[in-house]
């Protein structure tokens, strides 16, 4: 079991908050609105709400930018897998509690473990490409093929790990 756990606005909606350290980033904390959730997180004891180091922001847009999940995650989920990892660098055992799989598949490429609250875990790392229409060609950026000219399509390519 993780000694410490970085909490996602879906551990606060649940109500699920295990045992041990409690982080989470402010743009999460600022994420949590509706009424009974919000009670909920006033009400939590020996939750830290800290900002991640901007050195480990940067590392995790880069791995986002690798799986091509930049685009689905938000500054809050950049901020949530930051603090996981800065955390996981000072030598603690941590732990991410979220349903998000942009979020879980960043955490796999990057070596952090992650807890899902409601949803099954992903299975395989996703890499997401865009494929052109026409001619089959693989992109990692821009909307129309270079080749033939044809609209780019974004698709996942799984990969067992």
């Amino acid at each position: 079991m993780p000694e410490t756990y970085v909490l996602d606005a879906s551990a606060f909606i649940y109500g699920i908050f295990p045992r041990g350290e409690l982080l989470t980033p402010p743009r999460v904390y600022e994420e949590v609105k509706d009424e009974a959730s919000r009670l909920k997180l006033e009400v939590l004891t020996g939750l830290t709400v800290r900002e991640p180091d901007a050195i480990y922001v940067s590392e995790v847009k880069n791995a986002a930018q690798d799986t091509g999940d930049i685009l689905r995650l938000s500054q809050p989920d950049i901020d949530l897998l930051a603090l996981a990892l800065e955390e996981k660098g000072s030598g603690k055992d941590v732990a991410i509690l979220s349903d998000d799989y942009a979020v879980q598949n960043v955490a796999r490429k990057m070596g952090l473990d992650f807890v899902p609250l409601h949803q099954k875990r992903i299975k395989y790392k996703i890499v997401w490409e865009k494929r052109c229409m026409g001619c089959n060609r693989t992109y990692s950026e821009g909307d129309v093929c270079k080749v033939c000219g044809s609209p780019l399509k974004l698709r996942k390519r799984s990969i067992k790990r």
